[in-house]
């Protein structure tokens, strides 16, 4: 798990793939222009707890600033559209694994069925609640349980409480439950919802509000791009 940050302030989660890439969503690469960022305008923070603890200096936040080299958004990614939200993140130097620092396991290609009703985790430094009066930007590493949904029963759902114009794509998933109470929200946009096993599944890409009853988040179906992840490594792994 990754904080990305710029100025100084966790803005996006990222997870780590193997020494030299990170995966985290596409919106997490663009700015406010709708532009992709450069590499000098963001960076990553490995092994991270506690924010706070780390922006001042604490020696037992066993953080670690990264740099990157390169940002590569999905070809087909738009910054004002939802659809390939996925990016790839190389570093300018390889890490260094330890007890805190470990790369993820990516799923590979699956039907739908395979996930559909079992649980699976969903972590992040992003806001306890969408409203700013009531929550707040979490300090230390939070993580929730949430149910991974049907497809057309979340497309289904979010057409009777969120918009009827809402479709649920084949490289999408939803993860929540049906009364609420439990999702990612802002900020935790990048990071990742990984099943029992340690395999990553999801990246945290869009949703109406946070933990509503009948609106799961909606994540990147991580499975869908393996192919495009595998082709981006082979194709820079010098």
């Amino acid at each position: 798990m990754v904080s990305l940050m710029r100025r100084g302030g966790h803005f996006c989660g990222a997870s780590i793939i193997n020494e030299r890439w990170l995966l985290t969503a596409g919106h997490c690469v663009c700015n406010g222009l709708n532009k992709f960022f450069h590499t000098t305008q963001i960076q990553g923070v490995i092994g991270l707890h506690s924010i706070s603890q780390y922006l001042n200096g604490n020696s037992a936040e066993q953080s670690v600033a990264i740099n990157f080299k390169t940002i590569i958004p999905h070809p087909n990614y738009e910054c004002s559209n939802v659809k390939n939200d996925i990016a790839l993140l190389q570093l300018d130097t390889p890490l260094a694994f330890t007890d805190r620092v470990k790369p993820i396991c990516v799923s590979a290609e699956n039907p739908h069925t395979e996930y559909e009703d079992q649980l699976a985790i969903v972590s992040g430094w992003g806001w306890t609640n969408e409203s700013q009066a009531e929550g707040h930007r979490a300090d230390i590493l939070k993580k929730v349980v949430v149910k991974i949904w049907n497809n057309k029963i979340c497309e289904k759902s979010y057409k009777i409480y969120g918009r009827p114009s809402s479709l649920i794509s084949e490289t999408q998933l939803c993860a929540g439950f049906k009364n609420g109470g439990a999702d990612s929200c802002w900020a935790d946009s990048g990071g990742p919802l990984v099943m029992k096993d340690q395999i990553l599944i999801g990246v945290v890409s869009t949703g109406i509000g946070c933990a509503r009853p009948g609106l799961p988040g909606i994540y990147t179906r991580v499975g869908k791009y393996v192919n495009w992840i595998e082709s981006v490594l082979r194709k820079n792994n010098t």
